[in-house]
Formats: C-alpha cells, structure tokens, sequence
C-alpha cells in the first residue's frame, strides 16, 4: 500500500517535471496540489474550532451539570455537537492529513536520490557471469518507471541540481552544504531564513487575531516550540524538503490571511462571536473560583431549633406573661414566654452539688 502511494506522488512528481524540468518548480507544483486538496479540510477544521468557542458557555454549563455522572456528559456532549453540527477534532484533522504526506514525500524524495549500492559485487558478477550487465553508480531512483524522465534525468548522477547544472544541489541539507564552505551554503541559509520568517509570521497573524486574549504558558510553549522545530528539520533536511517547507508555510500565510479577513471580520462575525465567548467564558470561571475562595472552610453550621410561630408573637407583644404593651419584658420572663412555660428556670446541676456539700 505504502509502495503505492510512494509511486502516486513520483509520478505526480514526474508529470511536473515533464512540463517544467526544474526540480525545484516541479517539488512546488506538487507542494501546491498537496496544499490544494488539504485547504478545504483546513478551513471545515478552523470552522468546527472557532464555532465550539463561540458555544463553549453553553459546552461549560453541561459540565457542571453532570460532572458526577461521566457516561451522561459524553451522552450530551455528543447529542450537542450533533445538533450544532459540529466536530470536536475537526481541528486536528489538517494536521493529521499533513503528517503522513509529509512522510511520504520524504521518502520520495531520499528515494529519487537513492545512491546505487553494491558496486563491487555487480563489478564481479560482470565479468564473470552477465558480461552485458550495466553498471551505473550514482542515483539509481526509486519509485519511477526507467521510461519517465525525471527517472532518466537523475539516473547516474551525484547532484539534483535546480540551479543550472552545477549549483544548489536538493540532495543535501543546509548543515552538509555548510561543510564545503560558506558560499556553496549560502542557498541552503537562506531557504532556511525565508521559511524561518514564514513560521514566525503565521504566529504572528494567528495571535493577531485577539491580542488581549490570555494564552497558558503550554500553548506559548508549543507556539514558540513548534516554529523552532519546523526550522531544524528544514536545516538538517535535504533541500528538496526544504522547498516543500518553504512553499507549504508560504501557502498557510496565505491561508490565515483568507480566514482572518471572512471569519473575524466585523463585530458581528463568528470569529468575534467565539473571542467575546471564550472571554465572558473565562470571566465566569474566575469569579466562580473567587466565590468559592472566600468561603469559610471551617465554619460549622448553625442548629436553629423551631420555634413556634404563635410563641413568638406573644414574646413580641408582651402577651401571655401578663405584661403590658408598653412595658419591657425582663430576660426571665422573654425565656418563660418563647419556651411557654410559666415556672422559673430550674438550677445549674452545679449549684445543687454546692449545696448537698454544705
């Protein structure tokens, strides 16, 4: 299966060629098919994203609501994104896409400079077995029909040069370049500079968006992590991968560009709906956390005994102890008229022991 999908993209590949013989054009135009086919899933993705924070106070009441049964949240959880129409990995879905294409065009690639191996042993089996065997050192590429051209164009060769016949070399990487000097690398820094600058400036536009947005330290981790990353790779890749990197990021720029300018533009847009969402969102959690602070942890309630409703009325109006409206009622008589009882308060325990002692 993987061989095919090897053979798919060479073939693509191949057919660029044909129409362009520059191996750095035809690595783009494949870049900009693959691009091509991933940007509806991208922006169906970035939609499913931005609609969950525009509905993440209505995704945090459910929460709350059934956080001691977890089989009753999933349930809901589901039958609310159903009825928004909405996927909760929508988001992960482009880069799940690109991962594995990317690996593929790797392969391709260090497979079209694939070096012809086991000299010696063809030399041997020549002259004494297959006297008509040929024998080609250099590229021997893989995953191409021997008939296609871009198979003919690097059979044999040491370099998969798109500048000319003699410079910028695709087979290596910018840290081998640099091992024959300065100015053979001086290419290969500067592919990795332009795409370098193209991460950094995606970020850039994706944290435009909202400037006053708060943003936990692991996703500035992973944003400041992941541009580093995407440079490395380029740097010690060869340079074939750091075409697809370069045109793939410029492609993304562009993309954001598009998704910034119809999906938050206006206050009245979705994009702006999820921000002011997200906001009010956040907003409640910390003032649900700060009520909840200044509870008392260690107060202990109160036992209120109840208290007779016709009692407590004569207590006020001085009735039933034979007192009059305008007359105070003395601390014995308040105890006598709540508790109904006409008899004095009975004696500490104590201070009969006092007495029986003397």
């Amino acid at each position: 299966m993987l061989d095919g999908l090897f053979q798919l993209v060479s073939g693509t590949l191949n057919f660029f060629y044909t129409l362009i013989p520059n191996y750095a054009i035809a690595i783009a135009l494949l870049t900009c098919v693959v691009m091509l086919i991933t940007t509806p899933l991208t922006l169906k993705g970035t939609r499913s994203m931005i609609e969950m924070q525009r509905l993440q106070p209505q995704i945090r009441r459910l929460q709350v609501q059934y956080k001691d049964d977890r089989a009753k949240l999933n349930e809901e959880l589901m039958a609310f994104y159903r009825e928004h129409e909405i996927n909760p990995v929508g988001g992960c879905l482009p880069l799940l896409i690109q991962a594995p294409v990317f690996s593929i065009l790797f392969y391709v690639v260090r497979g079209l400079t694939n070096q012809a191996k086991f000299l010696g042993v063809q030399q041997l089996l020549k002259s004494d077995f297959y006297p008509a065997a040929q024998i080609t050192a250099g590229f021997k590429p893989k995953y191409l029909h021997p008939s296609d051209e871009l198979y003919q164009s690097l059979l044999g060769k040491t370099e998969m040069n798109a500048i000319g016949k003699d410079h910028f070399d695709l087979s290596i990487s910018a840290i081998e370049a640099l091992s024959k000097g300065f100015l053979v690398a001086l290419p290969y820094i500067l592919l990795v500079a332009m795409i370098a600058f193209l991460s950094w400036y995606q970020q850039r536009q994706i944290m435009g968006r909202n400037a006053n947005a708060e943003v936990n330290p692991q996703q500035q981790m992973m944003m400041r992590i992941g541009p580093a990353l995407y440079v490395f790779f380029a740097f010690v890749s060869p340079a074939a991968i750091g075409i697809y990197f370069l045109v793939s990021t410029a492609w993304r720029v562009g993309q954001q560009a598009f998704i910034t300018r119809s999906l938050y533009s206006g206050e009245d847009s979705i994009g702006r709906q999820a921000q002011k969402a997200m906001q009010e969102a956040r907003e409640a959690k910390k003032n649900g956390g700060g009520a909840a602070a200044k509870k008392p942890v260690d107060a202990k309630p109160v036992d209120r005994k109840p208290v007779d409703k016709g009692s407590r009325a004569s207590a006020r109006n001085g009735s039933g102890n034979g007192a009059t409206p305008g007359s105070r009622a003395k601390p014995q008589d308040k105890q006598t008229a709540v508790s109904g009882a006409s008899s004095a308060p009975k004696p500490h325990p104590r201070s009969r022991k006092k007495k029986k002692r003397k």
